[in-house]
């Protein structure tokens, strides 16, 4: 087998062509002769001259190594840096958008740095959005980030001491900060339609400031926390914030931010919509005194105060199924309430329209207390050693579990038991009645001092006076949750637009809730009961006592059962046997109000009665603020130790969900924020060395069509255009 090249000449023009042949001898006659074994049409001399060379090695039997072409040699660029891009341009141009650094320039003191504090805080926010983590760990993910070439800040110039003087000057500025972000959301978005006000809490790392106290959180965790009140408005971006002590009541703090800003013309006739802690009639009455048109929501210990048109009796035979049927269930409770009366908006939301009801003022809560007024104290003085010993021996695991089991607060059991500090010469003087006629405030007073020898001195002072009560006192015969004023100053009654709904879905979910608690109390019996006929058992009557006081309180049940232990022979030895008997009075009050809600409102709110159900169940506006900064922006833990360091901590994160919120509303929902920004993540600045002198140059990572498509949603396609990026950035 062999190459031929053949020739041809056509219109002047010469063309070559290659053929593979082999010879063999014609049958007919024997001569020898040439077929054509394939064309190969054109090919280039090498073509050609490896062909042959291979045809020649197959007759030898040989091997052929070619050798590849030289390719030219090229200089590649070095990459010097790959950086965080997108994500973090995203966000910069929201900051840009509402023109926070020209904020910042307005609000934090001048000063010679080289770098501005507005581009500090610009980075941390963004930092605090994308990666959260400590002001340390902040100085060292500026530089693996885009940030100092869009900031125009060196590397080197964001440090651990820059940082933290900032935050100084930002804790400093924060009211004047709450005041200009109001005004600009009022500037672009106009007023305000409503307004969303909450708390929550956050722990720390270490000790923590000066404001932290251990305490129990929401989530049930014991740390050393402190509170964080927030009010927004029905965009979620935050207008007022406040940091305050771990131990502090969020009602009190909740109505001091409301007393702020109720002289404010933003916040005035803008319905102000409150979590149920606000809904008692004593925050009630301050609401209305501040001309604050609120809405809240009723405990349900007060509805009956309110109002008797509860049709809480249509459902009091209602018993869910024990096992599935969730939608049988709700579709019987939907028929019932229906059948009660309440008009049907969807299948969550039934409601009954109240009007404007009245509580008197004069509605106040009796409890547990001495009856005898010339006997109040030795008996408030036996209350006091009743719940001291019951704790001290074991049968109760808290001094407010033995309150409770004698009828008594939580709140009234600890302040009684503050007469056990007095020296046991001055108890025993109240048990002699010694002090009958006296308040307790005045004997209280004395228990606070810490000298044993001034109490006895303050204490025979306070008996050899005159028996005169103070104007200030309150007779001991009923004990009342709220001052009562006298008749010549009393408050008007309080008037509330109040409206009632149902939810089918949430009133199952409660029954069903109950009846595992039930079960769940049984369970523990059994168990209980079993350890206990066990030979080796040694728990004695106390301690069964407080190991049932220990699983009712888990699940608030100490009221609702009765507990009787009897002793029983068992195999010639005497056991102990606990009964718990289900309180059904106790237990048909808690289960009255299963599924109902009761808003109520400023008297003169125009509101329709569907509009202030809507409207209370949107404050999840505010609690997904809260949500957001909790994960999204990692508000907790908290690593800062000093007060001043954990307000500018909580602002940034107040500056970090303004972005996220604003990016949310943004993107119209078609995504989340935080996805849309895991989707931007990808796409990087890349620094590079480019020519022989090694001068820096950028470029960027070609967009992906799900990040150009969110680009395009925003309206911020510069941000994905190599040469505009090009143009905007300054090599660090």
């Amino acid at each position: 087998m062999q190459l031929r090249i053949s020739r041809s000449t056509r219109n002047g023009k010469s063309y070559e062509y290659a053929q593979l042949v082999e010879s063999y001898r014609r049958e007919s006659d024997g001569v020898p002769t040439h077929r054509v074994v394939a064309n190969l049409g054109a090919l280039s001399p090498l073509e050609v001259e490896n062909l042959r060379t291979t045809l020649q090695a197959a007759r030898l039997k040989k091997r052929v190594v070619l050798a590849r072409a030289a390719r030219p040699s090229r200089t590649l660029p070095k990459i010097l840096a790959n950086l965080r891009y997108l994500d973090a341009a995203v966000l910069l141009a929201l900051w840009d958008e509402w023109q926070l650094t020209g904020l910042f320039d307005e609000v934090l003191p001048e000063g010679s740095s080289d770098v501005a504090p507005a581009a500090v805080l610009a980075a941390l926010t963004l930092q605090r959005g994308l990666d959260p983590g400590s002001k340390l760990y902040a100085t060292r993910w500026f530089p693996k980030s885009a940030l100092p070439e869009l900031l125009h800040v060196s590397p080197a110039a964001f440090n651990n001491t820059r940082v933290h003087r900032v935050l100084d000057e930002l804790d400093a500025a924060q009211p004047r900060l709450m005041s200009k972000l109001t005004a600009r959301y009022q500037d672009r978005d106009g007023a305000f339609v409503s307004l969303f006000l909450d708390a929550t809490d956050t722990w720390f790392v270490g000790q923590g400031p000066e404001l932290a106290a251990r305490a129990k959180t929401k989530e049930g965790r014991i740390e050393r926390k402190i509170g964080i009140v927030l009010l927004c408005n029905q965009l979620g971006y935050p207008l007022r914030w406040e940091v305050i002590h771990g131990r502090e009541s969020e009602v009190t703090a909740m109505g001091r931010m409301l007393g702020l800003v109720a002289g404010l013309r933003w916040a005035q006739h803008v319905p102000l919509v409150c979590d149920r802690a606000m809904g008692r009639t004593a925050q009630i009455r301050q609401m209305l005194a501040a001309g604050l048109h609120f809405v809240s929501a009723l405990t349900t210990t007060e509805y009956d105060a309110y109002t008797d048109r509860v049709p809480h009796k249509a459902l009091a035979a209602f018993e869910p199924h024990q096992h599935g049927h969730q939608q049988e269930d709700t579709q019987e409770a939907t028929r019932l309430i229906e059948a009660a009366g309440l008009q049907r908006l969807d299948d969550s939301l039934f409601l009954l329209d109240l009007g404007v009801v009245e509580r008197l003022a004069e509605d106040c809560v009796e409890q547990a207390a001495p009856a005898c007024q010339d006997d109040a104290i030795a008996q408030v003085m036996k209350l006091a050693i009743s719940i001291d010993e019951a704790t001290a021996a074991g049968r109760f695991s808290s001094q407010a579990s033995a309150a409770r089991s004698l009828g008594i607060s939580k709140q009234l059991g600890s302040r009684y038991c503050l007469l056990r500090r007095l020296p046991q010469s001055v108890q025993q003087q109240i048990l002699d009645g010694k002090a009958a006629g006296r308040s307790l405030e005045e004997v209280i007073r004395i228990a606070r001092l810490k000298d044993p020898q001034q109490q006895c001195e303050a204490f025979s002072m306070l008996v050899a006076s005159p028996r005169a009560r103070r104007a200030s006192a309150r007779p001991l015969s009923v004990v009342r949750s709220t001052d009562a004023p006298s008749p010549e100053s009393a408050p008007e009654p309080v008037r509330v637009r109040a409206t009632l709904y149902f939810n089918p879905q949430m009133f199952v979910n409660q029954r069903r809730k109950a009846h595992e608690q039930l079960e769940a109390i049984g369970l523990f019996t059994d168990e209980l009961n079993a350890r206990l006929a066990n030979s080796r058992s040694r728990m004695g009557r106390d301690q069964i006592a407080a190991t049932v006081d220990r699983r009712l309180r888990k699940d608030d049940l100490l009221q609702a059962f009765d507990l009787n232990i009897t002793e029983q022979q068992i195999s010639g030895r005497t056991r102990h046997v606990v009964n718990l008997t289900l309180n059904e009075r106790e237990w048909s009050r808690r289960r009255r109000y299963d599924g109902f809600n009761m808003v109520v409102a400023h008297p003169d709110t125009e509101l329709t009665a569907p509009e202030l159900c809507r409207l209370y169940r949107a404050k999840d506006a505010v609690e997904k603020d809260f949500q957001t900064i909790k994960s999204t922006v990692e508000l907790r833990p908290v690593r800062h130790h000093t007060d001043a360091k954990v307000r500018a901590h909580v602002s940034i994160c107040m500056l970090a969900l303004l972005l996220e919120r604003t990016l949310q509303h943004k993107l119209k929902g078609k995504c989340t924020a935080e996805a849309a920004l895991e989707v931007l993540e990808g796409c990087h600045l890349n620094q590079i060395a480019a020519g022989a002198d090694g001068m820096k140059a950028y470029t960027l990572t070609e967009p992906t069509p799900e990040q150009a498509a969110i680009l395009r949603l925003l309206r911020l396609q510069q941000l994905g255009d190599q040469e505009q990026v090009a143009d905007r950035i300054t090599p660090r």
